[in-house]
């Protein structure tokens, strides 16, 4: 369709173009090529956007319909289910049932979720990627199982730039039994922040030490206690008795910058809520106030001749565009129309306070008329009740089209109250 409105507009110019003979033919043909293009810009935005490409073909625009149905089904078998299998990854977890659905780490150790559990859940956040559950109930365990090939090591300490090399239990052992360490990479300290003597949980599937990962962050940091024996006072009063080792709860001496972070206080951060993501607002581009419809082609007004038979005797005000005045006195002077035009500044509009009784249209051309003309013009019409137009587009052919509209508004208000 644009490739049709493409032709038609260069058609028009060229044969505009062959009219041109003096200056102020010139000036037409600018003010006409203007109003040419807004309407190409009028049915672009209005044209369908498979029709602008003529690479896509209709056939291939009709299996996205089908997808819509099948998911428009598919998603009623979930909600219709009262309970499903939950699946034990390596981090978080799914659901066998539903495919792309994600459950938390956080859900699963608040719910103490094993797997092989029966659970039901509810919908927190839905996108193309994938569907974040909530938790609901916990509905039976008969099928819980621990999966032997995911171990994990709990409670494991950070040292200086997030080296792991024991537990809170003892050091960091493997399958085999052998102590090892994990170098924290920088994006996992940069996400789960972490600083020297937190604990966290560490994963890793059996066989695939390169899947050892961070899982789990705990809200308190671990403080090593010290062993304090009895002092010989203390030993001579209680002679006899076994000595005990007391262990206070004092933390080491230390004017390292970790050690000072040690003695803070931990912050426990509240639970994230749940983003919600703004839908971008459309902006609807505001339709051009002209005698045409939105996205009517210009061929189809041009094909209608314009018809002021009927109209003669009566007087007909245009407000604007002053240069065009004697074309505009030339036209209306064969049709009979007794025709005012003003100037477009408020000086000259204020006359038609004088002329408004015995007016019986009003044509307004915005592009060309100030806003206290074209103020003062519509509450004169408005007061004695004229039909009146506001015509963005100052060519001739939709000015013309503009009067003939107003003037058969009056000329049926004329008939309804017997005037004439």
């Amino acid at each position: 369709m644009m490739q049709q409105i493409m032709e038609r507009a260069k058609d028009l110019v060229a044969s505009k173009l062959q009219i041109v003979e003096t200056a102020e033919d010139w000036e037409l043909l600018l003010e006409e090529i203007r109003g040419i293009d807004e309407w190409i810009q009028l049915s672009r935005y209005y044209t369908p956007r498979k029709n602008q490409s003529g690479l896509v073909e209709p056939v291939k625009d009709e299996p996205a319909p089908l997808l819509s149905q099948k998911r428009e089904v598919a998603e009623p078998t979930f909600e219709q289910r009262y309970a499903y299998t939950f699946v034990r990854e390596l981090k978080g977890g799914s659901l066998r049932e539903w495919p792309n659905s994600h459950i938390s780490e956080k859900e699963i150790r608040q719910w103490n979720l094993e797997h092989g559990m029966e659970v039901r859940v509810q919908i927190s956040h839905q996108d193309h990627r994938r569907t974040s559950l909530e938790v609901l109930a916990v509905i039976a365990t008969d099928q819980m199982k621990t999966l032997e090939e995911r171990i994990v090591f709990e409670k494991c300490i950070v040292k200086n730039h997030g080296i792991i090399e024991s537990t809170v239990e003892g050091p960091l052992k493997d399958e085999t039994g052998k102590p090892f360490y994990y170098a924290t990479p920088v994006e996992d300290m940069r996400y789960f922040q972490l600083k020297e003597g937190q604990l966290v949980d560490l994963v890793m599937w059996k066989g695939h030490p390169e899947t050892l990962t961070i899982v789990w962050k705990y809200a308190f940091q671990y403080e090593e206690p010290i062993v304090q024996p009895l002092s010989s006072s203390q030993d001579t009063k209680r002679a006899g008795s076994t000595t005990e080792v007391i262990v206070t709860p004092e933390s080491k001496k230390s004017t390292g910058r970790y050690a000072k972070q040690m003695k803070r206080k931990p912050n426990i951060k509240k639970a994230r809520q749940v983003r919600q993501i703004r839908e971008k607002k459309q902006q609807s581009i505001a339709p051009l106030v002209t005698t045409s419809l939105p996205g009517q082609p210009i061929d189809f007004i041009d094909k209608k001749p314009l018809d002021f038979a009927s109209f003669e005797g009566m007087r007909l005000v245009i407000v604007g565009n002053e240069q065009q005045a004697p074309v505009y006195r030339t036209f209306f002077a064969e049709t009979g129309i007794e025709l005012i035009h003003l100037a477009g500044d408020a000086q000259s509009a204020k006359k038609i306070a004088s002329l408004a009784k015995k007016t019986d249209a009003i044509v307004v051309i915005t592009s060309r008329v100030s806003h206290a003309a074209s103020a003062h013009v519509i509450a004169q019409a408005k007061k004695y009740n004229i039909p009146f137009a506001m015509e963005r587009l100052d060519g001739r052919r939709s000015l013309y089209t503009a009067c003939q509209r107003q003037l058969e508004k009056a000329r049926l208000n004329q008939l309804k109250t017997g005037k004439s």
